[in-house]
């Protein structure tokens, strides 16, 4: 994501804390929390404060693509006294505040920083963030977020969050994607899909490839008690600079959907939910350009429907566009946990 500049200039450090780690370190305890989890630490938990708006503006935005309107992460508000009581060894803590008056929580926060940081916050006049690791358990992401008053700390927050995000979003789908694998990995679809299809990919045990499967199409599907995941692989050479669109993106997914997806009732097949909007993202991909796609779909003459991911990828090296597509029927489970284990997945396909 694009950071950009509003009204003054922020000044952004990160500290990395890289040192040789003291012996009690090795005995920290594990680290807890949900995936996507992230306990925001301030001085007072006001719900009407401008901080606690802009902050829940941020970090509790939706996810996108799911039917009920999912928050991006779960955000636990806090502040210390509920910290040291129950979320000490969390593993994603934020401290978020000033130090503009002598409180427990500007001391908490300043001892955090240090003597050295601390004065750059005053004389700097911006906003700062910093970052340590395995403070009270291991795993664990400590990030604070701090200015000399609050009318810096509320212009400031906005580019600060965005870094933050971007960050933990990151980290948290490297945990959900160790997850996925710990069951193992379906070693034959990885090697029909290197030797036939020149596609690197990792692909957890419990996915099964279809027998609709052919020569440029690859279907893989997990079924459990609460749910059913897919994923589509298609590729075709690259012509022209009109197939990198999300419109022929999504073209190519409600195709595929009429062809290979439907239920036992006659006539059913999937297409996109055109009368909800998609969330698009173009990313870079491994070096490759690419359209991430979020969004729902349906089944036409059935009464299914559910989220979707999807990513359009120019394989520059290979001269071939690959869509990947993953997608969930789960009526009685939220679908953001069920997307990101397919964006895991997903996002761990290199072209060869």
């Amino acid at each position: 994501m694009r950071l950009t500049k509003t009204g003054i200039t922020l000044f952004f450090i990160t500290v990395f804390f890289i040192t040789c780690k003291p012996p009690e370190n090795s005995i920290l305890p594990y680290s807890v929390g949900g995936v996507d989890e992230i306990v925001v630490v301030l001085e007072k938990v006001d719900s009407t404060s401008a901080l606690f708006l802009a902050l829940d503006e941020s970090l509790g935005a939706t996810f996108g693509g799911t039917p009920q309107g999912e928050r991006r992460f779960n955000i636990l508000y806090t502040d210390l006294d509920g910290l040291n009581k129950t979320f000490i060894r969390h593993r994603n803590i934020v401290f978020i505040g000033t130090l503009a008056q002598q409180t427990n929580f500007t001391k908490f926060i300043s001892d955090l920083i240090g003597e050295q940081n601390k004065g750059k916050v005053f004389s700097s006049n911006a906003t700062f963030f910093l970052t340590r690791k395995d403070v009270w358990s291991k795993p664990q992401y400590i990030e604070t977020i701090v200015a000399a008053n609050d009318s810096l700390l509320i212009d400031g927050i906005g580019n600060t969050l965005t870094s933050l995000i971007d960050r933990t979003s990151e980290r948290e789908l490297l945990k959900i994607r160790s997850n996925q694998y710990l069951p193992g990995e379906n070693k034959d679809v990885e090697a029909l899909l290197l030797d036939k299809h020149q596609i690197q990919m990792r692909i957890p045990s419990d996915y099964k490839m279809l027998g609709s499967s052919n020569n440029n199409f690859i279907f893989l599907r997990k079924s459990t008690i609460d749910q059913s995941t897919a994923i589509m692989i298609w590729y075709e050479p690259y012509y022209s600079a009109d197939q990198l669109t999300p419109e022929y993106a999504i073209k190519k997914r409600d195709s595929l959907g009429t062809l290979y997806e439907g239920s036992n009732v006659p006539e059913s097949f999937m297409t996109s939910e055109h009368r909800f909007p998609f969330r698009v993202d173009t990313i870079n991909y491994n070096g490759d350009f690419a359209i991430e796609t979020r969004g729902l779909w349906r089944l036409v003459n059935d009464f299914m429907g559910g989220s979707f991911i999807n990513y359009w990828i120019y394989d520059k090296k290979n001269n071939r566009i690959i869509y990947m597509d993953g997608y969930t029927y789960a009526p009685d489970l939220k679908k953001r946990p069920i997307i990101r284990e397919l964006q895991s997945i997903l996002t761990t396909m290199k072209p060869i």
